[in-house]
């Protein structure tokens, strides 16, 4: 049986242990705090996912895959943030 989970992200680079197979559905923020959401198999082993989070108009780099998982504002918009799962060779 499956359940959503709530993980903190932040600027630049988080990992995060998710039961395998976890489907990310949204980052956004909650009590100022970016947050991501997950649906998960709690009994599933722990594996380990790599995000990446860049502000508008911040660098990327060119070489390694990135997933694109979401997009959240925090200071009423005054920040944005641009969220992607590392898929490649980090």
């Amino acid at each position: 049986m499956s359940k959503i989970y709530k993980y903190q992200i932040g600027p630049g680079r988080t990992e995060l242990l998710l039961p395998h197979g976890a489907q990310v559905l949204t980052v956004q923020m909650q009590h100022g705090e970016p947050c991501l959401w997950a649906r998960v198999d709690p009994a599933s082993p722990p594996e380990r996912r790599v995000f990446d989070t860049f502000g508008t108009g911040h660098q990327m780099p060119d070489d390694r895959t990135l997933i694109y998982v979401a997009t959240f504002q925090m200071d009423g918009g005054a920040l944005v943030w641009h969220v992607f799962e590392v898929t490649g060779a980090a």
